[in-house]
C-alpha cells in the first residue's frame, strides 16, 4: 500500500512539473509562433509575405547581420589576444588586467554605451583634436558606431571561453612539437591554434548571438539616427499598437529566433568537439616567455589599450554627470550636483531602484531553488523530465530577450483558456520573465556544483541516521554553496541591470533602473542618464568586489588563526 502511494505520489510530481514546464517555458514561445501566422480571417503566411515586402524590414535583417558579424571579428581578435596573454605568457599584474578586461561584462552594455556617446561628443576634446588634424569627425551614432561598441562589449565572451581551452591544451603535446624541431611560435601555430579553435569559434558564435540579441547599444545609438536592426524594430512594432502590429512583431521575432537558435546548435556542436578535454586540470604555467623589454613594452601597450577603451570612457561619463549642461567642458567651476539632487529627489527614480532591487533578488532566490532541484535529480537520478527542462531552460535563454518579452506578453495574458491571471503589467510578469530567462544558468552552475560532490558522502550521512533535511543543511549545502552562488551572483548583476525585458513588460509602476536611464536618454536628458549610470556603476561594482573583500579577510583571518 505504502509503495503505491510513494509509486502515485511520484507520478504526480512528474505530471506537475511537466506542467510547469510547457506552462513556463514551451508555451511562451509556440504562442509566439502560432501569432506570427495569425491573420485577421485566419491563420496564413500572410503576415511574413506582407513584412518581406517592406525595405525597413530588409533593411533590419542586412543591419543585424552585418553589425553582428563584424562587432564579433573584434570580439573574436580582441578576446583572443588577451587570451593568449594571460593563458601563456609572462607578464606582470594578470589580475588586473582581467578585471580590466572582463569590466564591460560586469558594467551593462546600456552604459558602456553612455559612456562612449559622452567620449565622442560631436564637440567634445577628441573629436576637435580629430577635426585640427584635417580627418572627419568620429559618429558613434552610426552602423560603425554600434559596431564598435558591441565589439568591445562582448570581448569578455570569447575571453572567457578561448581562455579555459588555451589552459587545458597539455603541455605534452607542446613538447613533443619542439623534440621534432619546431620553435616556440610554430608550436603555438601548428598545435596549440588547432587544439583552441572549436573554442575560439565556439566563443564567436556566442558574441554574435550576444550582439543579435543586444537591444540597449542599438536602441541608444541607432534610434535616434535611423539605424534600424531586428531588435529595435521588434520594439518599434509593438509599441506602435496597430491592428497587426503584434502580429508583425510576432514574425520579426521567429526570423532573429532561428537565426538565434541555429548560432546555439552550432556553438553546442563545437563544445562537443571539445568535451573530451574537460577533465583535464588547468595549466598555469608560463609557455611563452618574453625579454624584460618586450614584456614592458607589451605591459604598456596593453594597459594603455584597456584603459583606454574601458576606463576613460566611463571617467567621462562620471565628469559629465557633474555637469548642469549637455556637452559643456568640465571645469572645477562647472562642477554641480544637480542631476545627483534630482535622482535622489525623484520618486521614480527611488522606485525604479527598489523594483530592481526586489526582482533581482527574487528571480535569484527562485533560480537558485529550482535550478538546483533540477541539477540534483538530473545527476543523481539520471531523470529525463530534469533534462527537459534543462532543455526548455535552454531555449528560452536561446531566444533574443526582447522576443521572449514578447512571448511574454502573448501567452501571460491568457495561460490556460478562461485563466486570466491579470499579471502583465505588474512586477509578478517580470519576476516570471526573469527566472524563464536566467534559470538555465543556475542549472549550469548547480549541475557542476552537485558532480563535485560524491553520492558516497550522502549514503554515509544516511547510514549514520540523519535524515534528508539534515543531509542538506549540514553537508549538501556547504558543499553546494560556492558554485552555487557564482551562479546565482551572475544572475543577480544581470537581472538587476536589465533592460531589454523590462522595455517590454515594464508599466510606470514596475519601471527598472535600465529602463529609467533608457527614459532619460531618450528624452534628452543625458546627464541625468550619466549621474544614474555612475550611481549603478558603484552599486555593481560593490556588489562585485564585496565577495571577494569578504574572501580575503577570512584568508588573513585564517592566517592568524594558524
Amino acid at each position: 500500500m505504502l509503495s503505491f502511494l510513494k509509486c502515485n505520489r511520484s507520478k504526480i510530481l512528474k505530471i506537475l512539473f511537466y506542467l510547469f514546464i510547457i506552462i513556463t517555458f514551451i508555451m511562451p514561445i509556440v504562442r509566439l509562433v502560432i501569432m506570427s501566422f495569425k491573420v485577421s480571417n485566419g491563420y496564413s503566411l500572410g503576415n511574413y509575405g506582407e513584412l518581406l515586402k517592406s525595405q525597413r524590414t530588409i533593411l533590419s535583417i542586412k543591419n543585424t547581420i552585418i553589425i553582428g558579424a563584424v562587432s564579433n571579428l573584434i570580439s573574436m581578435l580582441l578576446g583572443a589576444i588577451f587570451a593568449f596573454m594571460i593563458a601563456y605568457t609572462n607578464i606582470k599584474r594578470k589580475k588586473l588586467m582581467e578585471l580590466l578586461v572582463l569590466l564591460p561584462f560586469i558594467i551593462p552594455s546600456y552604459i558602456v554605451t553612455l559612456s562612449w556617446s559622452n567620449l565622442l561628443l560631436p564637440n567634445g576634446t577628441i573629436n576637435n583634436i580629430i577635426a585640427k588634424l584635417g580627418m572627419g569627425k568620429i559618429n558613434i551614432y552610426s552602423i560603425p558606431g554600434i559596431v564598435f561598441v558591441l565589439g568591445i562589449s562582448n570581448v569578455p565572451i570569447v575571453y572567457l571561453i578561448t581562455l579555459n581551452m588555451l589552459r587545458k591544451i597539455p603541455r605534452d603535446l607542446e613538447w613533443a612539437s619542439r623534440v621534432l624541431g619546431y620553435n616556440k611560435w610554430e608550436t603555438l601555430y601548428k598545435i596549440n591554434l588547432p587544439q583552441v579553435m572549436p573554442a575560439l569559434i565556439g566563443g564567436g558564435i556566442l558574441s554574435f548571438l550576444a550582439a543579435i540579441d543586444n537591444f540597449a547599444v542599438p536602441a541608444f545609438l541607432g534610434i535616434s539616427s535611423g539605424i534600424p536592426v531586428l531588435s529595435t524594430y521588434i520594439y518599434e512594432k509593438a509599441i506602435a499598437f496597430g491592428p497587426a502590429s503584434f502580429n508583425y512583431a510576432a514574425v520579426l521575432s521567429v526570423i532573429i529566433s532561428i537565426i538565434a537558435i541555429v548560432g546555439t546548435v552550432l556553438q553546442g556542436l563545437l563544445v562537443k568537439k571539445s568535451i573530451n578535454i574537460d577533465s583535464i586540470k588547468d595549466d598555469y604555467s608560463v609557455r611563452i616567455e618574453f625579454s624584460k623589454n618586450v614584456r614592458k613594452s607589451v605591459e604598456i601597450i596593453t594597459f594603455v589599450f584597456l584603459t583606454s577603451i574601458n576606463i576613460i570612457p566611463i571617467i567621462t561619463m562620471i565628469t559629465s554627470s557633474f555637469q548642469k549642461a549637455y556637452g559643456t567642458k568640465f571645469t572645477l567651476k562647472t562642477i554641480s550636483f544637480e542631476n545627483y539632487s534630482f535622482l535622489f529627489n525623484n520618486e521614480g527614480v527611488r522606485s525604479s531602484i527598489l523594483n530592481s532591487l526586489v526582482l533581482a533578488t527574487t528571480a535569484t532566490i527562485f533560480c537558485i531553488i529550482i535550478g538546483t532541484f533540477i541539477a540534483y535529480i538530473k545527476v543523481r537520478k539520471d531523470s529525463e523530465s530534469m533534462k527537459l527542462g534543462e532543455m526548455a531552460a535552454t531555449l528560452t535563454y536561446a531566444v533574443p530577450g526582447i522576443v521572449l518579452a514578447l512571448a511574454m506578453i502573448f501567452h501571460w495574458v491568457e495561460p490556460l483558456p478562461g485563466i486570466r491571471p491579470g499579471i502583465y503589467g505588474t512586477i509578478k510578469i517580470l519576476i516570471i520573465a526573469y527566472v524563464t530567462r536566467y534559470l538555465i544558468l543556475q542549472i549550469k552552475g548547480s549541475t557542476s556544483a552537485v558532480i563535485t560532490v560524491e553520492e558516497t558522502v550522502e549514503e554515509a550521512a544516511r547510514v549514520a541516521g540523519a535524515s534528508k533535511i539534515k543531509i542538506w543543511f549540514n553537508i549538501m549545502i556547504p558543499l553546494l554553496s560556492k558554485q552555487v552562488l557564482s551562479s546565482a551572483f551572475l544572475i543577480y548583476i544581470s537581472a538587476m541591470t536589465e533592460l531589454t525585458i523590462s522595455s517590454m513588460l515594464a508599466s510606470a509602476g514596475t519601471k527598472t533602473i535600465g529602463l529609467t536611464i533608457f527614459n532619460f536618454q531618450q528624452a534628452g536628458n543625458y546627464n541625468i542618464s550619466s549621474a544614474m549610470s555612475t550611481i549603478i556603476v558603484l552599486l555593481v561594482l560593490t556588489i562585485y568586489f564585496i565577495p571577494k573583500l569578504i574572501k580575503i579577510k577570512n584568508f588573513r583571518g585564517d592566517k592568524d588563526v594558524n
